[in-house]
Parts: C-alpha cells; sequence; structure tokens
C-alpha cells in the first residue's frame, strides 16, 4: 500500500523523470566519447576496400557449338551489380518461335551433359517447359532471357553458377 502512494506522488515522479532523463544524458555522451575517440583512416591511407569490381560473365565459348539449324550472337555482357551476365542471341533456320528455340538449344546442351534445374523448387520436369528452366555444367548457368534484335528468334543469358544458400 505505502508503495502505490509512493508512485502516485507528483515528487517521486518528478524524481524518477529527473532520473531517467540524466541516464539517457550520460549514455548518449559516453556514445558521443566513444564515436570521437575512435581514428579514422589516417592522412595517406587508403580508405576500407569497396567491393571488387564485378565478376566478369561467363564466355559464349561457355555454350559450345550451336545445335543443328541454329547459331549463336553475343550482345556482350550486362553488369547490373556484382556479377556480369553475358546475353545471347539465337537465330534457328527453321523459323521455330522463341519456346522452340530455346527448348532446341537446351535440348543439345542437355545432351552435352548439362543438368536441369528447375525454377521456385518445382518437384516434377513434367509441369515446368524446358524453356522457364535452369541448366548448368556446373561452373555456369544459362536461362532463357528476353531479347529484341533483328534476326534473333529468342534471347539467352550465361551467369557463373553459385552454390545454392543453406
Amino acid at each position: 500500500m505505502r508503495m502505490m502512494a509512493l508512485l502516485r506522488s507528483r515528487t517521486t515522479i518528478l524524481v524518477l523523470g529527473a532520473l531517467l532523463i540524466l541516464g539517457m544524458i550520460a549514455t548518449g555522451a559516453v556514445g558521443l566519447v566513444n564515436a570521437l575517440g575512435t581514428p579514422g583512416p589516417a592522412a595517406g591511407q587508403n580508405p576500407p576496400a569497396q567491393p571488387d569490381s564485378p565478376m566478369p560473365a561467363p564466355a559464349l565459348d561457355e555454350l559450345g557449338e550451336a545445335p543443328r539449324g541454329a547459331s549463336y550472337t553475343d550482345f556482350g555482357e550486362q553488369c547490373p551489380d556484382v556479377e556480369c551476365v553475358r546475353i545471347v542471341g539465337v537465330a534457328t533456320a527453321e523459323g521455330d518461335d522463341t519456346d522452340e528455340a530455346v527448348e532446341k538449344v537446351f535440348g543439345h546442351l542437355l545432351d552435352e551433359g548439362w543438368a536441369r534445374i528447375l525454377p521456385n523448387q518445382e518437384a516434377d520436369p513434367e509441369d515446368v517447359p524446358l524453356a522457364e528452366s535452369y541448366l548448368t555444367n556446373g561452373e555456369v548457368m544459362v536461362t532463357a532471357a528476353p531479347v529484341n534484335a533483328p534476326d534473333t528468334t529468342a534471347g539467352l543469358m550465361l551467369m557463373h553458377a553459385q552454390e545454392p544458400a543453406s
């Protein structure tokens, strides 16, 4: 009962408020002193290292020879972030549509020993069109990509393969 009466007292509330404000000021002062006391980079010394330049894209040669009736066009690498990708155009002599052209190339790569990776951890390959998959040879991954260029039926994007996050 006596404790409740003390907490209702205006004087007790003012003392507790003052102690809280003093504690916050002391904590801020300690943080400021610590921040001012940490040494910055010395004159003539380089600042902390920035991330290295982006990893170059895999070479077009990683795809090997184009399948019969198709050809590759290298549209160069694009470096949007920490890794560069190579955009490749696919032209087919038979006038295939985009999905047929990608399936022709993917079928050829699968015959060459590449492995298929299903998107979004799909369980059944029958549920996913081949053109919506990724292929990898362990070092490089390839997937379909939109390409708007004359005489190009489909597009591919080459990137380095990485271990899946655990």
